[in-house]
């Protein structure tokens, strides 16, 4: 009978993966409730709930997943983290194990690292025609610090992959040092940081130079030492790209010289600044035209934007009945011009910055919103939603 039992509870765990694999969502949450495994996908970033798992089998579902993850099954008490390979239809799934001590049970989220995600092109994040551009000649430079910046969540992993596989060729050496690695890319090294035996961001930075890089990628800028030292790096010949946690572009100047890097280095290295956000996309099976209310119509004055009519979400068996299938980046570019150089030189607050920004001519993340909700890429609830965050 335990045999029986425990192939039950290996189908079931099949069953919760290939399901949230076949919704394309990118995590699975599970949560231990008095009667029941509340089970949630993150579905286009929003967590929608499945069917649960029932109060005789939660315990053994969490279980065979921290066998697959190589967890410690006794250890309740204290966080753990791990990673497994499943095979699905798609075929090879690595999925990222977590879990977090609860009062009632162990709370578990399994991250899904399908790399179809995160193998796209630089034209197909949805940068405007003239945003890409930019872009693209930033990237080109046989020098400079290239900044991407978002809150966690926001695609800054698929952009970066997305610029280094526009740049990978024959004749340059491209290093990554990230934490985790989560997706391989074909012909670049990439080197992952292991606290534990002393390699961490900044010492694995100095020894990525010492490799003869022609662009580097570091995964993020998390304290002074290696925004330094990735700075040096640019000023020295090398391109390099990394990430930081702000809202905006413009915060990510403040937050450089909060970690005490001075104007004269951040206007001598960085070249340029991409802050994103991700907005769920219409489904093109069932999105509906109609006309914009008089509350919307006010809405939109006040952003400078004249619609009469908006696609809105309906829902259909393609979307799940959501409405909303797939997500697509909004953007904001900021480029160091020399009227920003010498404003930075002054050590300016933030609102200087955004003024400053707005007068070069940077496209905003309002600007580049209302352009997709033109579009009929998304709708007025996702811009909304974008520009009140």
């Amino acid at each position: 009978m335990e045999s029986v039992a425990d192939d039950l509870i290996v189908k079931l765990v099949d069953y919760l993966i290939n399901r949230a694999i076949e919704l394309d969502a990118s995590d699975i949450h599970l949560e231990f409730e008095p009667d029941y495994l509340r089970v949630r996908y993150r579905l286009d970033g929003v967590l929608q709930d499945q069917a649960p798992v029932k109060v005789h089998q939660m315990n053994q579902v969490v279980s065979r997943l921290k066998v697959l993850a190589r967890l410690d099954l006794a250890e309740r008490r204290i966080p753990q983290d791990g990673k497994f390979r499943h095979i699905s239809g798609s075929g090879q799934i690595d999925l990222r194990v977590s879990t977090f001590p609860g009062v009632i049970g162990e709370k578990m989220v399994l991250r899904i690292l399908d790399q179809k995600h995160h193998n796209i092109s630089l034209d197909r994040l949805g940068l405007a025609v003239d945003l890409y551009q930019k872009f693209l000649n930033l990237i080109q430079r046989s020098h400079g610090f290239i900044l991407v910046t978002g809150p966690t969540g926001s695609g800054k992993t698929t952009t970066l992959y997305a610029a280094l596989k526009q740049l990978h060729a024959p004749d340059k050496n491209i290093i990554t040092l990230e934490d985790p690695v989560e997706y391989y890319l074909t012909g670049i090294t990439q080197g992952q940081i292991y606290p534990k035996a002393g390699f961490s961001f900044a010492k694995g930075i100095r020894a990525l130079l010492r490799q003869d890089p022609d662009v580097a990628m570091i995964g993020e800028i998390r304290d002074p030492e290696s925004a330094r030292i990735a700075i040096e790096a640019a000023l020295t010949g090398h391109v390099v790209f990394s990430t930081l946690h702000t809202n905006d572009a413009a915060s990510a100047v403040v937050r450089l010289m909060e970690m005490g890097i001075e104007p004269f280095l951040i206007n001598a290295a960085v070249s340029g600044i991409m802050a994103q956000r991700l907005v769920r996309k219409l489904c093109e099976s069932c999105k509906q035209l109609s006309s914009v209310s008089a509350s919307e119509l006010d809405w939109l004055a006040d952003q400078s934007c004249k619609i009469q009519q908006l696609f809105r979400p309906v829902g259909c068996d393609d979307c799940h009945q959501t409405g909303y299938r797939g997500r697509v980046g909004v953007f904001e570019l900021l480029e160091l011009t020399d009227d920003l150089r010498a404003l930075i030189n002054q050590q300016p607050r933030l609102p200087e910055i955004c003024q400053q920004a707005q007068r070069d001519g940077t496209t905003s993340f309002r600007i580049d919103a209302l352009a997709k909700l033109r579009a009929g890429l998304t709708s007025l609830e996702e811009v909304v939603a974008l520009l009140r965050s």
